[in-house]
């Protein structure tokens, strides 16, 4: 009969399997798409998501699962320091690019009359130096956390599986408060800037569907069409995101300050965090294939 943490493991590995295959279909929807269609920008964005979400549930979930299940780990620290490195870097990725496409959505329907009308035509260029800046400014800003991770060893009580991620951080360590208060303003500062741009949005659909009984050019209609299918697509993404990475980091701060280490709260914020990068492919390919089909019609 199944243990509740073998149980549990399957369940971390079927999230992580579903999800990996969903990003690696949008990523070649996505990378097929634009290749045939240079035009679309937006794709760079959503090709970028893509392998970062992928990357996230193959660094988190996995190493999860195997400690679940008690498979001895192989790696030795510099193997678990690294896939440690891996998991924050992804994680900062996929919270750029989601943050990347909901403000590029913002700027590409706003009205031509507004103040955004130069930046709207500028914004299609800049999107590869968008996420280069991503790419180079998480990687120092994980590089300067991570001089503050010192003891990372792998250290278990069963000597199954590797302690990897921040499973193994010391509430009662200064210097590991302080990677999750640094972490925790790095992603309210863009969260801020996602619930920002998605208000607009809101504010950009509600004043089209007030005046859609307006518009006679067919032409114009299916284009609105299309993007107001693409912005609710990104609204409903950026939801599920601020949703569930807002519970996540309130369970890991609640163990730092009442000094607590209770398994539940840890997979349960493990658990959230999977569960964006194992969704939103799905959203998002299907959203895709909406606009297709009204596309061919």
């Amino acid at each position: 009969m199944l243990t509740f943490d073998e149980i549990l493991g399957i369940a971390y590995l079927l999230l992580t399997i579903v999800g990996f295959v969903g990003n690696c279909k949008l990523f070649l929807n996505s990378f097929n798409f634009f290749t045939a269609h240079r035009t679309r920008s937006k794709n760079l964005i959503i090709i970028h998501l893509a392998f970062s979400n992928a990357m996230v549930l193959l660094f988190r979930g996995m190493p999860i699962a195997t400690r679940l299940w008690r498979i001895r780990c192989v790696l030795d620290d510099t193997g678990i320091k690294i896939i440690t490195y891996m998991q924050t870097l992804s994680r900062s990725l996929s919270l750029c690019s989601t943050c990347l496409l909901s403000v590029f959505q913002a700027i590409i329907i706003s009205p031509i009359i507004s103040n955004w009308a130069q930046l709207k035509m500028r914004a299609p260029k800049y999107i590869i130096q968008c996420i280069l800046l991503c790419w180079i400014s998480n990687l120092l800003l994980d590089v300067i956390l991570f001089q503050y991770l010192d003891s990372l060893k792998n250290i278990t009580e069963n000597k199954y599986g590797c302690h990897t991620g921040f499973r193994n951080l010391d509430v009662y360590n200064k210097n590991h408060v302080i990677i999750i208060t640094v972490l925790c303003v790095y992603d309210t500062l863009f969260m801020c800037l996602m619930t920002f741009s998605s208000s607009y949005m809101i504010s950009i659909l509600y004043i089209h569907k007030k005046n859609i009984s307006y518009i006679h050019n067919n032409n114009l209609s299916t284009k609105i069409s299309h993007e107001t299918i693409a912005t609710q697509a990104i609204l409903l993404l950026v939801g599920i995101f601020v949703l569930l990475n807002v519970f996540s980091p309130i369970f890991v701060l609640f163990m730092f300050h009442f000094k607590c280490r209770n398994t539940w709260i840890t997979h349960t914020s493990a658990f959230l965090s999977l569960w964006y990068p194992a969704v939103s492919p799905f959203i998002l390919i299907s959203i895709d294939n909406q606009i297709h089909r009204s596309c061919a019609y």
